[in-house]
């Protein structure tokens, strides 16, 4: 986008860019989250200095919008809520039972 845009010096071409995701999902399979500081030394490799570029990038985001209430399950609140508890690995055996009956 830098380049499409003719603008190199700022992030993505000074395209605003909406990044979604889940804090509380497994950690990236081939490396650290963009959230991990990165270690900064003489003769990085490129694969390090495209960790430091893409952290830099995370760093630059000003604005943040934490969604709190839950959409997709408004019709079924008692499933909606297991899976709340779920996410917070706070399951109890009833939510246990509640799973295991949609199976």
């Amino acid at each position: 986008l830098c380049y499409a845009k003719e603008r190199p010096d700022v992030y993505f071409g000074g395209v605003t860019i909406v990044y979604a995701g889940d804090f509380f999902q497994f950690p990236p399979v081939g490396g650290m989250p963009l959230c991990s500081p990165v270690a900064s030394h003489a003769n990085q490799s490129k694969c390090e200095i495209l960790k430091w570029l893409g952290r830099l990038a995370w760093k630059s985001v000003n604005t943040v919008v934490t969604l709190t209430e839950q959409q997709r399950m408004k019709t079924d609140p008692e499933f909606g809520a297991a899976v709340q508890r779920l996410h917070i690995r706070q399951c109890t055996y009833e939510d246990v039972d509640l799973f295991n009956s949609r199976m």
